[in-house]
């Protein structure tokens, strides 16, 4: 028996609802050989730019602890990142329903955990899609976003790329 085919699907949330078929069509009808890691990255870019001064606030109240504030921040992202999985998990169980599925959440920068997540698991190769744009897009770098393109370029497996279909 073959040793099984690993892929990292990377989701941020606005991918095509296609996108279990898309990836069935490239990685074959499943079964036990083929793994599939369904991966959430909750950025937490924006969270570094904030600020918790008391200049800030105004009233008698107490400022919040900066800590129990990064602490709600990331268990509601972890509930979000949970909630998107779960959808999508049901989504390729029912695609490919012999594969084996398993889900996986990250906090940092979606970019960078995506490339370290990959080689950690012994990835095959990165799925992810192109963020959704209104309009045509012309080809070349500028065609994708920040983190795909980050991805594209760092990674030490293949990655593919999926476009919406609509």
């Amino acid at each position: 028996m073959s040793a099984a085919r690993r892929f990292l699907v990377a989701l941020a949330g606005t991918e095509d609802a296609a996108l279990p078929e898309q990836v069935a069509r490239v990685v074959g009808a499943g079964g036990p050989e083929i793994e599939i890691m369904l991966f959430h990255v909750a950025e937490t870019g924006p969270r570094e730019l904030t600020t918790h001064h008391p200049a800030i606030r105004r009233g008698p109240w107490p400022l919040p602890k900066e800590d129990l504030i990064e602490r709600r921040l990331a268990d509601a992202d972890e509930k979000e990142g949970a909630a998107l999985l779960a959808v999508w998990h049901e989504r390729f169980a029912a695609t490919l329903p012999a594969a084996q599925i398993g889900q996986l959440i990250a906090q940092g920068r979606p970019e960078q955990e995506i490339v370290a997540v990959a080689v950690r698991l012994s990835a095959d190769a990165v799925i992810l899609c192109a963020r959704p744009r209104a309009g045509p897009t012309a080809p070349g770098p500028a065609s994708v976003g920040h983190v795909a393109r980050f991805v594209l370029d760092h990674s030490s497996v293949p990655v593919l790329l999926i476009r919406r279909t609509s």
